[in-house]
């Protein structure tokens, strides 16, 4: 683990030095930022379910605990884009305004490289890909979830962040105990370099974020 726990480690740090995540942080929140974020994450989590689930079934009959992970954990995504559609409905944005968005360029790609690991490469190599995201919902949901709450007032709106800053610590360890008893070798290398892929392009997601406003 100590490949991924290094991965882990710089995408926490260079995320709590992104300006605007930084600034949720210290409850300095800028609110046309959150938008923009919670617009991106609608746009790949309503694939989630779906490449996790596509994942799985490729797994069945080569590794099949991962497969029962893979399809199991896919049924817990299902319904995480209607959370930030109901986020950002609550901070007053138009639902077919929502609709008819663009992610950022990152945010198109990063999805579109879940779908090739998934569907096309190997499909173990999707843990690296969890394990980055639930990290760092783990890592940061909770504090930046606590800053723009406060830091905005806001009542409502931070469904989608709070929830995984609660739920994504049980998944680390999950994914972590997964990947450690079950995957090795080749596999364990493809992970490694999935997981270094997304850190990548879910660093540039963030940033493009704030550049694109």
């Amino acid at each position: 683990m100590k490949h991924l726990e290094n991965v882990r480690t710089n995408v926490r740090d260079t995320l709590k030095n992104v300006g605007w995540i930084a600034d949720a942080i210290a409850h300095k929140p800028d609110p046309k930022n959150y938008q923009r974020y919670l617009t991106n994450v609608w746009h790949y989590a309503q694939h989630s379910a779906t490449v996790i689930g596509l994942a799985g079934t490729r797994c069945v009959l080569s590794h099949p605990p991962l497969a029962q992970y893979l399809l199991h954990h896919a049924l817990e995504e299902l319904g995480h884009d209607q959370w930030a559609l109901d986020d950002l409905q609550a901070l007053g944005i138009a639902e077919a305004d929502i609709r008819k968005s663009r992610p950022v360029p990152s945010c198109a790609a990063m999805i579109g490289y879940e779908y090739y690991i998934a569907g096309y490469g190997n499909p173990v190599a999707l843990f690296g890909w969890l394990f980055v995201l639930e990290a760092m919902g783990d890592d940061l949901g909770h504090m930046v979830a606590e800053g723009f709450k406060e830091g905005l007032e806001l009542p409502e709106g931070v469904k989608f962040l709070a929830g995984h800053g609660e739920a994504d610590e049980e998944h680390t360890r999950d994914i972590i105990e997964h990947i450690e008893k079950n995957i090795s070798g080749s596999d364990l290398e493809d992970v490694h370099y999935v997981a270094d892929v997304v850190a990548d392009i879910y660093c540039r997601m963030l940033r493009e974020i704030a550049e694109n406003g």
